[in-house]
């Protein structure tokens, strides 16, 4: 054996005695789901019409847990379906997107829930007006202070959700 070979050896021996000796909680395997949601609300009254949005959201989650079944963290994959339409013409005109969101509950130093959230979250391009309804990067929500945004990496953060009565402007060309 070389000198090489031996000294690997024996700091893997060491690190695997550490690992084993450590007490450190070794979690389970975690418990998964899936959901799935339909709902249809009403985006913008745009007076004499409304825009109604049917949205599906496919919803894919893991809860971890320690080996003592205590709640370590929660992540979750959404993948989401819009589509846009004016509520007194529901054949016509059409507007659809698609997000895709990766979200994981955790707690901080103080025990507060931490919802953090990074992906494409809101996406819908207005043909003629460009993204109006966009959302993209990295949020991170105090979720026990009222959703407070405690963490915010990347450029396109709409948590006004976009530019109204320009999506009023769109369905009103028909």
């Amino acid at each position: 054996m070389s000198k090489k070979f031996r000294f690997a050896l024996s700091i893997l021996a060491v690190f695997l005695f550490i690992a084993l000796s450590s007490g450190v909680a070794q979690a389970g395997k975690p418990d998964t789901y899936h959901d799935e949601f339909w709902d249809y609300i009403e985006i913008v009254d745009c007076g004499d019409f409304s825009i109604m949005d049917d949205n599906f959201i496919m919803l894919d989650g893991k809860i971890f847990r320690d080996k003592d079944g205590n709640f370590i963290r929660e992540q979750m994959h959404f993948t989401g379906f819009d589509d846009l339409y004016r509520d007194d013409d529901p054949e016509g005109t059409h507007l659809t997107g698609t997000a895709h969101l990766n979200a994981r509950i955790s707690f901080d130093t103080n025990g507060d829930a931490l919802w953090t959230q990074q992906g494409l979250a809101v996406a819908i391009i207005v043909p003629g007006y460009g993204p109006l309804f966009l959302d993209a990067g990295k949020l991170v929500f105090n979720m026990d202070n009222e959703w407070e945004i405690i963490f915010s990496a990347g450029k396109h953060h709409d948590w006004n959700f976009g530019d109204f009565d320009a999506l009023c402007e769109f369905f009103d060309q028909d």
